[in-house]
């Protein structure tokens, strides 16, 4: 064989390092932008976040470029687009308390385990509701979101690697589901006896 048979080899190679390097550097920027969002909407930021998601938006539609000019790399973004996903349903769950009907991707990887993640954040943002007390009403509503993010998601009895890995995240979901249910519980318990001493 020629050198020059080689010499294509390496240059097909070299192009596709470097763009596993940009794919990285602007899916790492996604994954950041989106784990702030999420922070903000615990801390009860919501412009702050609404700022951080744009930023995670930007670095989305870049990504996405690389789908379609190099779909045999595009599996290393996958985190990071679940990350993005999981800020998406999650501050649109906690605003309008109900799930979005569509989202900005439609990737089976991406979409599924990220919408399986926002399970735990809501989970996090009741457990704080919970403690300070607050409207145990808005509080349910959360917990059904949660149920219902769940049967939708368990519908999706595909191979894991077809799904991102959905399986196992499902099986933590489920026990996130039955311990907020148990938390629940006890904190209307603990707001009802305190209730009747302040008021005894």
């Amino acid at each position: 064989m020629k050198g020059e048979f080689f010499e294509k080899i390496r240059a097909e190679l070299e192009e596709k390092e470097k763009v596993r390097e940009e794919l990285i550097i602007k899916s790492r920027e996604l994954r950041i932008s989106s784990s702030k969002a999420i922070a903000n909407i615990h801390a009860g930021r919501m412009d702050e976040s609404a700022l951080h998601l744009g930023e995670a938006e930007r670095a989305l539609r870049e990504i996405l470029e690389y789908r379609k000019s190099h779909p045999d790399v595009f599996y290393l973004a996958n985190d990071a687009l679940q990350e993005f996903i999981e800020a998406v349903v999650f501050r649109h769950v906690v605003e309008r308390l109900e799930i979005p009907e569509s989202l900005p991707v439609n990737i089976p990887q991406a979409v599924l385990p990220g919408m399986a993640d926002c399970i735990g954040e809501i989970r996090r943002y009741v457990l704080t509701e919970m403690i300070r007390g607050r409207d145990f009403e808005r509080v349910e509503r959360l917990l059904d979101l949660m149920e219902e993010i769940y049967r939708t998601l368990i519908q999706f009895d595909f191979h894991d690697r077809l799904t991102g890995n959905l399986r196992p995240k499902l099986d933590v979901a489920r026990n996130v589901i039955e311990r907020t249910k148990s938390d629940l519980i006890a904190a209307r318990i603990y707001w009802k006896l305190r209730s009747e001493k302040d008021s005894g």
